[in-house]
Protein backbone atom coordinates (compact mmCIF):
# COMPACT_ATOMS: atom_id res chain seq x y z
CA UNK A 1 0.00 0.00 0.00
CA UNK A 2 1.11 3.44 -0.71
CA UNK A 3 1.92 3.85 3.23
CA UNK A 4 2.11 7.47 3.19
CA UNK A 5 -0.95 8.49 1.31
CA UNK A 6 -4.23 8.58 2.92
CA UNK A 7 -5.81 8.37 -0.72
CA UNK A 8 -5.55 5.93 -3.55
CA UNK A 9 -5.95 6.19 -7.32
CA UNK A 10 -8.65 4.26 -9.60
CA UNK A 11 -5.51 2.85 -10.90
CA UNK A 12 -4.41 1.64 -7.37
CA UNK A 13 -7.83 0.08 -6.85
CA UNK A 14 -7.96 -1.47 -10.36
CA UNK A 15 -4.90 -3.04 -10.22
CA UNK A 16 -5.64 -4.84 -6.85
CA UNK A 17 -9.39 -5.15 -6.56
CA UNK A 18 -9.25 -8.97 -6.42
CA UNK A 19 -6.57 -8.75 -3.77
CA UNK A 20 -7.66 -11.35 -1.02
CA UNK A 21 -7.70 -8.72 1.89
CA UNK A 22 -9.20 -6.17 0.04
CA UNK A 23 -12.60 -4.79 1.50
CA UNK A 24 -14.21 -1.82 -0.35
CA UNK A 25 -17.07 0.41 1.20
CA UNK A 26 -19.89 2.54 -0.40
CA UNK A 27 -19.84 5.50 2.40
CA UNK A 28 -22.11 7.81 0.48
CA UNK A 29 -24.60 9.15 2.35
CA UNK A 30 -28.28 11.34 1.50
CA UNK A 31 -28.20 14.96 0.97
CA UNK A 32 -28.54 16.76 3.63
CA UNK A 33 -31.63 18.16 5.04
CA UNK A 34 -33.29 15.13 2.89
CA UNK A 35 -35.64 12.43 4.01
CA UNK A 36 -35.07 10.10 1.17
CA UNK A 37 -32.40 7.63 1.66
CA UNK A 38 -29.65 7.21 -0.02
CA UNK A 39 -29.90 4.94 -3.32
CA UNK A 40 -26.74 4.07 -5.59
CA UNK A 41 -28.06 2.80 -8.90
CA UNK A 42 -23.92 1.20 -9.40
CA UNK A 43 -21.76 0.21 -6.60
CA UNK A 44 -18.16 -0.58 -7.08
CA UNK A 45 -17.22 -4.51 -7.99
CA UNK A 46 -17.38 -6.31 -4.35
CA UNK A 47 -18.30 -3.23 -2.31
CA UNK A 48 -20.26 -3.55 0.73
CA UNK A 49 -22.22 -0.64 2.50
CA UNK A 50 -20.79 1.30 5.05
CA UNK A 51 -23.72 3.48 6.61
CA UNK A 52 -23.00 6.14 8.89
CA UNK A 53 -25.94 7.82 9.30
CA UNK A 54 -28.07 5.06 10.47
CA UNK A 55 -26.02 2.01 10.94
CA UNK A 56 -22.84 2.62 12.03
CA UNK A 57 -23.91 5.04 14.00
CA UNK A 58 -24.52 6.02 17.96
CA UNK A 59 -28.50 5.30 17.54
CA UNK A 60 -28.95 6.96 21.19
CA UNK A 61 -27.72 10.57 20.26
CA UNK A 62 -29.72 13.10 19.06
CA UNK A 63 -27.18 14.41 17.00
CA UNK A 64 -26.63 13.13 13.47
CA UNK A 65 -23.99 10.73 12.05
CA UNK A 66 -21.91 11.03 15.64
CA UNK A 67 -19.82 7.40 16.51
CA UNK A 68 -20.61 4.58 17.74
CA UNK A 69 -19.03 3.08 20.98
CA UNK A 70 -16.27 0.82 20.85
CA UNK A 71 -18.16 -2.18 21.32
CA UNK A 72 -20.96 -1.40 19.15
CA UNK A 73 -18.15 -0.45 16.43
CA UNK A 74 -16.35 -3.65 16.61
CA UNK A 75 -19.33 -6.10 16.50
CA UNK A 76 -20.87 -4.09 13.44
CA UNK A 77 -17.24 -4.04 11.25
CA UNK A 78 -16.58 -7.32 12.37
CA UNK A 79 -20.12 -8.59 10.92
CA UNK A 80 -18.37 -6.88 7.71
CA UNK A 81 -15.67 -8.86 7.61
CA UNK A 82 -12.63 -6.54 8.59
CA UNK A 83 -9.77 -8.11 10.38
CA UNK A 84 -6.82 -6.77 11.28
CA UNK A 85 -4.66 -7.41 8.15
CA UNK A 86 -7.61 -5.69 5.92
CA UNK A 87 -6.77 -3.15 3.40
CA UNK A 88 -10.23 -1.24 3.53
CA UNK A 89 -11.29 1.35 0.55
CA UNK A 90 -14.04 3.65 1.07
CA UNK A 91 -15.54 6.24 -1.60
CA UNK A 92 -18.95 8.26 -2.15
CA UNK A 93 -20.89 8.28 -5.14
CA UNK A 94 -19.55 12.24 -5.52
CA UNK A 95 -16.20 12.18 -5.60
CA UNK A 96 -14.56 12.96 -2.08
CA UNK A 97 -17.27 14.19 0.04
CA UNK A 98 -18.48 11.80 2.62
CA UNK A 99 -16.42 8.85 2.58
CA UNK A 100 -13.88 10.98 4.55
CA UNK A 101 -16.17 10.08 7.59
CA UNK A 102 -15.80 6.99 7.44
CA UNK A 103 -12.09 6.84 7.18
CA UNK A 104 -11.95 8.64 10.18
CA UNK A 105 -13.85 6.61 12.03
CA UNK A 106 -11.75 3.71 11.45
CA UNK A 107 -8.71 6.02 12.02
CA UNK A 108 -10.29 7.07 15.48
CA UNK A 109 -10.52 3.48 16.38
CA UNK A 110 -6.90 2.50 15.31
CA UNK A 111 -6.93 1.10 12.13
CA UNK A 112 -4.98 2.54 9.96
CA UNK A 113 -4.60 0.35 6.74
CA UNK A 114 -7.84 2.12 5.20
CA UNK A 115 -7.88 4.83 1.98
CA UNK A 116 -10.48 7.15 0.62
CA UNK A 117 -10.80 6.31 -3.29
CA UNK A 118 -9.80 9.82 -5.06
CA UNK A 119 -13.03 10.85 -6.72
CA UNK A 120 -15.04 7.76 -5.44
CA UNK A 121 -17.60 6.48 -7.87
CA UNK A 122 -17.49 8.71 -10.81
CA UNK A 123 -13.90 8.34 -11.33
CA UNK A 124 -14.27 4.70 -11.01
CA UNK A 125 -16.62 4.65 -13.75
CA UNK A 126 -14.74 6.88 -15.97
CA UNK A 127 -11.50 4.56 -15.65
CA UNK A 128 -13.78 1.53 -16.93
CA UNK A 129 -14.13 -0.02 -13.13
CA UNK A 130 -16.68 -2.96 -13.08
CA UNK A 131 -19.40 -2.46 -11.56
CA UNK A 132 -22.66 -4.28 -9.98
CA UNK A 133 -26.41 -3.17 -8.70
CA UNK A 134 -26.60 -4.68 -5.60
CA UNK A 135 -24.16 -4.74 -2.37
CA UNK A 136 -22.11 -7.45 -1.67
CA UNK A 137 -21.53 -9.16 2.14
CA UNK A 138 -18.98 -10.59 3.90
CA UNK A 139 -18.29 -14.35 3.95
CA UNK A 140 -16.62 -14.82 6.91
CA UNK A 141 -16.86 -12.64 10.24
CA UNK A 142 -13.97 -10.06 10.83
CA UNK A 143 -11.51 -10.15 13.81
CA UNK A 144 -11.02 -6.33 14.39
CA UNK A 145 -11.28 -5.00 17.64
CA UNK A 146 -11.42 -1.16 17.72
CA UNK A 147 -9.16 0.86 20.34
CA UNK A 148 -10.46 4.63 20.80
CA UNK A 149 -7.52 7.32 20.25
CA UNK A 150 -10.05 9.61 22.42
CA UNK A 151 -7.89 12.37 21.35
CA UNK A 152 -9.42 12.00 17.30
CA UNK A 153 -12.70 12.61 17.88
CA UNK A 154 -13.56 15.10 20.74
CA UNK A 155 -16.31 16.83 22.13
CA UNK A 156 -17.98 20.41 23.24
CA UNK A 157 -15.62 20.45 26.29
CA UNK A 158 -12.58 20.29 24.53
CA UNK A 159 -13.09 22.71 22.03
CA UNK A 160 -14.15 25.12 24.81
CA UNK A 161 -11.26 24.98 26.51
CA UNK A 162 -9.16 25.22 23.61
CA UNK A 163 -10.63 28.30 22.33
CA UNK A 164 -8.23 30.35 23.82
CA UNK A 165 -4.92 27.95 23.33
CA UNK A 166 -2.68 29.28 20.85
CA UNK A 167 -1.50 26.18 20.29
CA UNK A 168 -4.70 24.74 18.72
CA UNK A 169 -7.26 25.72 15.91
CA UNK A 170 -10.24 24.66 14.90
CA UNK A 171 -11.23 25.06 10.99
CA UNK A 172 -14.69 25.04 10.06
CA UNK A 173 -15.87 23.62 6.93
CA UNK A 174 -19.12 24.85 6.07
CA UNK A 175 -19.19 27.24 3.64
CA UNK A 176 -18.52 30.84 4.22
CA UNK A 177 -22.07 32.92 4.00
CA UNK A 178 -22.78 29.75 6.91
CA UNK A 179 -19.78 30.43 8.68
CA UNK A 180 -19.95 34.25 8.94
CA UNK A 181 -23.58 33.61 10.12
CA UNK A 182 -25.37 35.83 6.73
CA UNK A 183 -26.97 32.19 5.60
CA UNK A 184 -29.49 30.44 7.46
CA UNK A 185 -28.55 26.85 8.39
CA UNK A 186 -30.07 24.47 7.32
CA UNK A 187 -30.79 22.19 9.86
CA UNK A 188 -34.09 23.56 12.24
CA UNK A 189 -33.14 25.59 15.27
CA UNK A 190 -29.47 26.31 14.73
CA UNK A 191 -28.13 29.39 15.51
CA UNK A 192 -25.76 31.18 12.75
CA UNK A 193 -22.43 31.76 13.00
CA UNK A 194 -19.12 30.54 14.08
CA UNK A 195 -16.98 29.05 17.14
CA UNK A 196 -14.75 31.71 18.99
CA UNK A 197 -11.20 32.11 17.51
CA UNK A 198 -11.82 29.06 14.42
CA UNK A 199 -11.08 30.03 10.87
CA UNK A 200 -13.05 29.23 7.97
CA UNK A 201 -12.13 26.21 5.21
CA UNK A 202 -14.45 25.66 3.16
CA UNK A 203 -14.16 21.80 2.36
CA UNK A 204 -15.00 22.51 -1.52
CA UNK A 205 -11.45 24.61 -0.89
CA UNK A 206 -9.86 21.27 -0.90
CA UNK A 207 -11.48 19.77 -3.84
CA UNK A 208 -11.33 19.99 -7.64
CA UNK A 209 -13.89 18.28 -9.97
CA UNK A 210 -14.18 15.35 -7.16
CA UNK A 211 -10.77 14.45 -6.47
CA UNK A 212 -8.65 15.85 -3.38
CA UNK A 213 -6.11 18.72 -4.44
CA UNK A 214 -2.86 17.58 -5.07
CA UNK A 215 -0.41 17.45 -2.14
CA UNK A 216 1.31 20.60 -3.31
CA UNK A 217 -1.91 22.59 -3.42
CA UNK A 218 -3.03 21.59 -0.24
CA UNK A 219 0.05 22.57 1.69
CA UNK A 220 -0.42 26.23 0.39
CA UNK A 221 -4.17 26.29 1.27
CA UNK A 222 -3.29 24.94 5.05
CA UNK A 223 -0.03 27.25 5.05
CA UNK A 224 -1.81 30.33 4.36
CA UNK A 225 -4.38 29.56 7.21
CA UNK A 226 -2.34 27.88 9.93
CA UNK A 227 0.20 29.22 12.15
CA UNK A 228 3.67 27.81 12.87
CA UNK A 229 2.71 27.80 16.29
CA UNK A 230 -0.11 25.52 15.74
CA UNK A 231 0.74 22.09 17.41
CA UNK A 232 -3.16 20.78 16.89
CA UNK A 233 -5.88 21.04 14.58
CA UNK A 234 -9.39 20.69 14.86
CA UNK A 235 -11.94 20.33 12.66
CA UNK A 236 -15.42 21.50 12.45
CA UNK A 237 -18.66 21.35 9.49
CA UNK A 238 -22.54 20.84 10.22
CA UNK A 239 -22.65 16.85 11.74
CA UNK A 240 -19.11 15.97 11.74
CA UNK A 241 -19.03 14.56 7.91
CA UNK A 242 -17.12 17.34 5.67
CA UNK A 243 -14.83 18.08 8.72
CA UNK A 244 -13.05 14.44 7.77
CA UNK A 245 -12.36 16.22 4.49
CA UNK A 246 -10.52 19.14 6.15
CA UNK A 247 -8.67 15.78 8.00
CA UNK A 248 -7.91 14.13 5.16
CA UNK A 249 -6.17 16.87 3.04
CA UNK A 250 -4.36 17.71 6.69
CA UNK A 251 -3.32 14.17 7.21
CA UNK A 252 -2.23 13.77 2.95
CA UNK A 253 0.28 17.02 3.82
CA UNK A 254 1.58 15.72 7.06
CA UNK A 255 -0.07 17.69 9.67
CA UNK A 256 0.11 15.34 12.98
CA UNK A 257 -2.42 15.73 15.73
CA UNK A 258 -5.56 16.08 14.35
CA UNK A 259 -9.05 16.36 15.78
CA UNK A 260 -12.79 15.97 14.74
CA UNK A 261 -15.60 17.69 16.57
CA UNK A 262 -18.03 14.73 16.38
CA UNK A 263 -21.15 17.19 16.87
CA UNK A 264 -20.27 19.71 14.84
CA UNK A 265 -22.40 22.64 14.84
CA UNK A 266 -25.56 20.46 15.03
CA UNK A 267 -24.10 20.00 18.66
CA UNK A 268 -22.90 24.01 19.22
CA UNK A 269 -25.31 25.70 17.02
CA UNK A 270 -27.83 24.43 18.97
CA UNK A 271 -26.88 25.09 22.46
CA UNK A 272 -27.51 28.64 24.15
CA UNK A 273 -24.86 28.12 26.55
CA UNK A 274 -21.86 27.94 24.16
CA UNK A 275 -20.38 31.24 22.47
CA UNK A 276 -20.73 31.82 18.88
CA UNK A 277 -19.31 35.13 16.57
Amino acid sequence: MPAKNKVVSCQWLLEHLHDPDLIIFDAGMAPVGSEAPYLAKLKILGAQRFDFSHHVVDTTSRLPNTMPNDEQFTALVQQMGVNTKSTLVVYDDIGVYSAPRAWWMFKVMGFDNVYVLNGGLPAWQACGGATQTHYSEAQTRGDFVGHRHAARLIGADTVLASIDDSSTLLLDARAKDRFSGEQAEPRAGMRAGHIPQSKNLPFAQLVHNGLLKPKTELVSIFSQLVPQEVKTLQFSCGSGVTACILALGAAEVGYQNLAVYDGSWSEWGANPDLPIC
